[in-house]
């Protein structure tokens, strides 16, 4: 007896095996007949097909022997992702701001979600970095406002801010660029 069929012989369900080119599919089916009750229904071919044990135990074996284990009764749902827009109201374009220093930035957030407020640098073609946290947690309101910081970055004019849902960041705003002085 192959290992398919007496595995299948201990989870009560019924094995198929179809050869397609030079691969093999297993189909695995609940059960249909009482244990002891004689052979399923198969014709000639029911010597691929085994039958035995007893109902509702091959979906627990099937899932075990693939190591996937079954969703607790207290399973989180999935949760759908953030939606919404964040638009960065200030700091305004063009002006300067020192390093180490604190300034007022504020957003529209139709998210929900609270925010954290990082520092980014431009770094051309596309690319930009972020630099470090300016404020974190600032707020899940339709409109925001927080004072952040400014870590210490070298002087220069290709400074913005992106405001973000704290989390994935999700959905992100970004400020004008502002220039920062030493």
């Amino acid at each position: 007896m192959s290992r398919a069929a007496s595995v299948a012989t201990n989870l009560a369900v019924t094995a198929t095996i179809t050869t397609i080119g030079c691969m093999a599919v297993i189909t695995l089916t609940p059960d249909r007949t009482e244990a002891g009750n004689g052979p399923p229904a198969g014709g000639a071919d029911s010597s691929r097909t085994v039958t035995a044990g007893h109902p509702g135990s091959a979906a627990r074996a099937a899932t075990s022997a693939l190591g996937a284990t079954a969703a607790p009764s207290d399973a989180v749902p999935f949760t759908p992702p953030v939606t919404g827009r964040i638009e960065v109201t200030a700091p305004r374009a063009g002006i300067g701001l020192r390093s180490n220093s604190s300034f007022a930035v504020a957003w529209k957030n139709s998210t929900g979600e609270e925010v954290n407020v990082w520092l980014r640098a431009d770094l051309g073609q596309g690319f930009s970095q972020r630099m470090g946290l300016a404020a974190t947690r600032a707020g899940a309101g339709a409109t925001g406002e927080a004072i952040a910081t400014l870590p210490p970055v070298p002087p220069g004019r290709h400074y913005f801010l992106e405001v973000a849902t704290t989390g994935n960041a999700a959905v992100r705003g970004f400020s004008r660029p502002f220039t920062v002085t030493g």
